[in-house]
């Protein structure tokens, strides 16, 4: 979490400012999502998004509340960019459709942006209610229930926020840290 810090903690405190979502909750989604973590340049290919994606443009099989017409007409390398989670926090493409936002933009260093309004419309609710277990759900699974794919990712992500909230405090300094214990 140090290394976020100090890699990040403007961009953070920057995506974060004016809202309700504290900086060490993103840090900690930083540190779980993107791979190694900290790669603004993370990319995943999500194989069973996009059989849906394609399975919504070919006979109309509901998936996400996506309208078929907005995807229709897309190619088979743009359903795959949709099928695709993107940067520090692996927002998913096809959340460029109603965030109204491009695939270039989760690319882009203005990510967290759009984090930060991918978790404001997605479950802003749990936030408020500071139900970090189920946030840490939502982002990965969609699904306040949902079951992570590693068993310990509510559990990383709770700690590193205590991590990155003793960074905060002690505003990066490495020193502070030896004498703190």
């Amino acid at each position: 979490m140090y290394h976020i810090y100090q890699s990040f903690h403007g961009h953070i405190q920057y995506a974060t400012w004016g809202t309700e979502i504290p900086p060490e909750y993103l840090a900690a989604l930083i540190s779980l999502e993107s791979y190694p973590p900290g790669n603004w340049d993370s990319e995943r290919f999500e194989q069973k998004v996009y059989e849906r994606l394609l399975k919504l443009k070919q006979n109309g099989t509901p998936f996400n509340s996506i309208p078929r017409e907005k995807i229709i007409s897309l190619t088979e390398s743009e359903l795959r960019q949709l099928a695709t989670s993107y940067g520090l926090t692996q927002i998913m493409g096809y959340h460029c459709l109603e965030l109204g936002c491009s695939i270039e933009d989760l690319r882009s260093s203005d990510h967290l942006l759009w984090s930060v309004a991918y978790i404001r419309r997605h479950y802003l609710k749990y936030i408020k209610q500071k139900q970090w277990e189920i946030c840490f759900k939502m982002h990965n699974t969609g699904n306040p229930f949902g079951k992570t794919h590693n068993k310990d990712y509510v559990e990383k992500g709770l700690k590193r926020m205590e991590y990155y909230r003793k960074w905060i405090r002690l505003k990066g300094n490495l020193l502070a840290n030896l004498y703190e214990n």
